[in-house]
């Protein structure tokens, strides 16, 4: 969304700030209500969007709410209307990067749980690598922890589904701790040395729940 976009849609959300005027039948008051619902996510989304590209430009200086309205053409309170605050910001950010996350690693398949999770942990650290200060907003305990959490459950929710049985056993949790870990401190070296441990576990635990012949 460029600036023209931004501004056209602070209009519409300040235009739709009013109640719908009284004396208008039920239906066209709740239209009108989607309506201001609509611009309002819309001038959000663009927001963040803005944002987003910011952070992966220049760093988390990019993000003081000053020179983010500069950058949109609109006043500071647009942001603080879309967010309440800075933080509410950053934890916009790291929701919207962990559902990158999410997207890229869960929606893997292959009928081989053994190279699946090692498709997913180089995925995961792809991701990772590429954006180095989404990661550290991610694991930014302040903001990051509904979003870490939101992560958490994907992964877990996936291991059991390449694995029947996985969460159940503990295993799903194994992999998930042994990740973040390494995922967090951005260490290349450490990750890799982890994902070769639980590749080892992982293969363990598949043959296990084989079926006997």
């Amino acid at each position: 969304m460029d600036t023209d976009d931004l501004r056209s849609g602070e209009e519409a959300a300040r235009t739709n700030e009013r109640d719908a005027p009284s004396g208008v039948p039920a239906a066209q008051g709740d239209a009108y209500r989607r309506a201001r619902a609509q611009a309002r996510a819309a001038v959000s989304d663009g927001l963040l969007d803005l944002a987003d590209t910011r952070l992966a430009a220049e760093g988390p200086a990019a993000l003081s709410m000053r020179r983010l309205a500069n950058a949109a053409g609109c006043s500071t309170m647009v942001f603080y209307s879309a967010f309440g605050t800075k933080n509410g910001l950053l934890t916009a950010l790291a929701h919207r990067e962990a559902e990158r996350w999410i997207d890229a690693a869960t929606t893997l398949a292959d009928p081989d749980p053994i190279a699946w999770l090692d498709a997913v942990a180089a995925t995961l650290h792809a991701a990772a690598d590429a954006r180095p200060h989404h990661r550290a907003l991610l694991f930014d305990p302040e903001v990051g922890g509904e979003a870490v959490a939101q992560l958490r459950s994907a992964v877990l929710e996936a291991v059991d589904r390449a694995v029947p049985g996985a969460v159940e056993d503990g295993v799903a949790e194994a992999v998930w701790a042994g990740w973040v870990g390494a995922l967090a401190d951005d260490d290349a070296e450490r990750f890799a040395q982890v994902q070769r441990g639980l590749g080892h576990l992982w293969a363990g635990y598949v043959a296990g729940r084989a079926p006997s012949s």
